[in-house]
């Protein structure tokens, strides 16, 4: 699984879409994350060197800052 914060996906005004079913997301240390439920995703366009591929994130906070 891949994640994306919200204030990223903003920041790069990527289109979101719902998902069908909320993903429950459990932490390391066995305790709920405190955004709850992820209930979006972006697809993103990712390029590493010659490598291309969409990759789907789940939008969620990672605690980066504005």
């Amino acid at each position: 699984m891949n994640f994306i914060d919200r204030v990223v996906m903003e920041n790069n005004n990527l289109e979101i879409h719902k998902l069908a079913n909320p993903y429950c997301v459990i932490n390391v240390d066995n305790t709920p994350n405190k955004t709850g439920q992820i209930t979006e995703y972006v697809q993103a366009y990712v390029e590493i060197g010659s490598h291309k591929m969409i990759q789907y994130l789940f939008v969620t906070n990672l605690g980066i800052r504005r």
